[in-house]
């Protein structure tokens, strides 16, 4: 696993930020991390934009905060990718500086197997 502390401080925040906001179903928070040209691919095979993955959150309901596990990133500068697993999902995330800020710009979420990595 790697060392968290490589990852920068206000990164580590973003992350942590934009996660609660997804669980507790505030699109405006979720989006303050997500980049405009934000694309993700879910677990279902779906294909979203940010605003259809905006759109989307809106129907879902709260739930408990699931933290991140087994949380591997490489750092190249003013993009960090990371690989996680959470609720069943191992996800890929690309996060990049933009303006001074951090915002995710891609994902992709994959149903877990039962294989234990």
């Amino acid at each position: 696993m790697n060392d968290p502390t490589t990852i920068p401080p206000d990164l580590q925040a973003a992350m942590r930020s934009r996660d609660e906001a997804f669980y507790a179903v505030d699109p405006a928070q979720w989006g303050k991390y997500t980049a405009e040209d934000f694309t993700t691919v879910q677990q279902n095979g779906n294909f979203y934009t940010r605003a259809n993955r905006i759109e989307n959150l809106k129907t879902q309901k709260q739930r408990p905060y699931v933290a991140r596990e087994r949380e591997h990133f490489e750092v190249q500068g003013e993009i960090v990718v990371t690989r996680f697993f959470s609720g069943g999902l191992w996800v890929v995330e690309v996060w990049k500086r933009i303006d001074g800020a951090w915002a995710s710009v891609l994902s992709q979420a994959t149903t877990a197997g039962t294989a234990a990595t």
